[in-house]
């Protein structure tokens, strides 16, 4: 996988490198994509493999080179050239290949002998070839001579030279022909914005919009594992089809499952100078729970992030959102009842505090009910919702939500 940097782009002045790195990833991003893009098309018992054979190559079938390019293809393009030299390694079985493909964001250059690649015959394809070679060689040839002349050391050849010197080989004529027979030249490739793009619109009409980033990236992430970079970097038919129904099980748009949050992620923004005058936050400092804070705040946050993001989606309606809580306020004041007549005659302020406390964490570990019908919802996001229904003032006070135990 192979990429330039445009000649225009900038850097920041303080840079410690003098070239972008971050093109090397996005290289890889692109190459991975096209990998993906390949994935679909397998059959149940083909593979793919990723740089074993070369960047992008399922066996029996095709073998891709790709290149993220910003500049023309032009005759002299070490893209072209490399690539045949690659392809030309006596290791390399080509005959075992319907397709050989060099598939580049470049476009043709305006005067290209190589325009029309595809359309033509093998014969056709290695003379243009010859004409290239003995056009360049007649150029060197001419300043050779002239550097003779001059009594000057001649030039090293430059790196077109060469690669054109190794693939135009006579002793090579047979493999060179055997590539020209399954050769194709894709130009003007999509940029990696582009097939992106492409990617949402084609297999992700079943996915929450929220999360087509995290789709793909998942996606990406499993292609490029340590696992299977480790294990020869092959992607079975099976593996690929497992993955891609895992994550269209998590993220679609009408999930059965309690959706994946990022706890982690969340956590460190909680603030806890920011969350203490909040009410459902005095509540629990006024049990003695103070140490409880920053995970009930997290919790809060985990509830209020879920919801949101699935009204986001279209997968939750009001009333149904609207119904849950009103269940769980109602267990939560049956729950409270319950342990309030055990405080019955109970005077002393730690005592009630300690089983206030108590009372708050046998609440935090009861059972879930399902939110909204959706399996395995997290103990986490339940939580959430009793110091969502802590911060809400209702019009009869009979109804507000407390952890206390006395009135």
């Amino acid at each position: 996988m192979d990429t330039t940097q445009s000649p225009d782009a900038t850097q920041p002045s303080d840079a410690p490198f003098p070239f972008d790195a971050t093109l090397l990833f996005k290289a890889l991003q692109y190459q991975l994509l096209v990998a993906v893009e390949h994935c679909y098309d397998l059959k149940p018992d083909e593979s793919l493999w990723l740089e074993v054979f070369g960047d992008v190559t399922v066996p029996g079938n095709s073998q891709t080179e790709v290149k993220l390019y910003s500049d023309n293809l032009t005759d002299s393009h070490s893209n072209f050239w490399n690539t045949l030299k690659n392809w030309l390694h006596e290791k390399f079985v080509r005959t075992s290949y319907k397709r050989l493909v060099l598939l580049t964001t470049q476009e043709f250059g305006p005067q290209s002998k190589l325009k029309g690649w595809n359309k033509r015959t093998p014969e056709e394809r290695l003379a243009i070839m010859e004409k290239i070679f003995n056009a360049n060689h007649g150029k060197a040839a001419k300043k050779a001579a002239k550097e003779a002349e001059a009594g000057d050391d001649p030039s090293e050849p430059s790196k077109s030279q060469s690669l054109q010197h190794y693939v135009m080989d006579p002793r090579r004529r047979q493999a060179l022909m055997e590539i020209l027979e399954r050769m194709v030249i894709t130009t003007g490739a999509d940029s990696l914005e582009q097939r992106i793009e492409k990617y949402q619109n084609r297999h992700l009409k079943p996915i929450r919009p929220s999360k087509y980033q995290q789709f793909i990236d998942d996606l990406l992430g499993f292609i490029s594992s340590t696992k299977l970079v480790n294990e020869g970097w092959q992607i079975t038919h099976k593996a690929f089809t497992d993955k891609v129904s895992e994550l269209s099980s998590l993220y679609m748009k009408h999930p059965k499952t309690f959706p994946p949050v990022d706890i982690a992620g969340l956590k460190k923004n909680i603030d806890i100078n920011e969350i203490r005058p909040m009410p459902f936050a005095q509540k629990i400092i006024e049990i003695g729970a103070e140490s409880e804070l920053k995970l009930a705040a997290l919790h809060r946050v985990v509830a209020q992030t879920t919801i949101s993001e699935l009204y986001t989606d279209g997968v939750l309606f009001k009333p149904a959102v609207d119904l849950y809580f009103s269940n769980e306020l109602t267990m939560h004041k049956y729950g409270r009842k319950a342990a309030m007549l055990d405080c019955i005659g109970v005077t002393c302020t730690t005592k009630l505090k300690t089983d206030s406390q108590k009372f708050y964490f046998q609440r935090n570990g009861v059972t879930v009910e399902p939110f909204c019908g959706l399996q395995n919802t997290m103990p986490e996001f339940r939580n959430g919702v009793y110091h969502l229904l802590a911060e809400e003032t209702p019009e009869d006070e009979d109804d507000e939500f407390h952890w206390r135990l006395w009135l």
